[in-house]
């Protein structure tokens, strides 16, 4: 079974990863997004979404033409998934394992995928896995863990 890896990203914050997970959401139905399509998914106006883009670019994880479409550099596509595969892990177990109601899973995965261990992850995949049966909660190879 593959585990988890210790590779981070540490000048990202909890805010921005969720920026991060959006734009990776958003980039996999068609390639570039639209900034306004960012600032509706995270419900906050535009100027705030602008920031935000601008701290990922400075950070190298997106790249933007003047008012153009958004779209994730390979660095950024990476983290965007593993940042992704957290929040689905945690989601699953709480309401696979734990009967967790969808909406709270949803909500609190959101809070608790940027403050957990490598090695809690791991575990936690491996109990899905053996446990509840979920083949994509299974661990992968290469894995980013939230910024500490």
């Amino acid at each position: 079974m593959h585990q988890y890896t210790s590779k981070t990203s540490k000048t990202l914050t909890p805010t921005r990863e969720n920026y991060l997970r959006a734009l990776y959401q958003l980039a996999r139905s068609g390639g570039g997004v639209r900034l306004t399509d960012l600032a509706n998914t995270q419900g906050v106006r535009l100027p705030t979404a602008r920031h935000a883009v601008d701290c990922l670019r400075d950070a190298g994880l997106v790249q933007q033409e003047s008012y153009g479409l958004i779209t994730l550099t390979d660095y950024g596509r990476t983290l965007g998934r593993s940042i992704c595969d957290r929040f689905d892990l945690i989601r699953k177990f709480l309401i696979e394992v734990l009967g967790v109601s969808e909406c709270a899973a949803e909500r609190e995965a959101c809070i608790m995928e940027h403050h957990l261990d490598v090695d809690t992850l791991n575990r936690i995949a491996a109990f899905v896995t053996q446990h509840a049966g979920v083949a994509a909660a299974q661990p992968r190879e290469e894995f980013i863990p939230a910024s500490a």
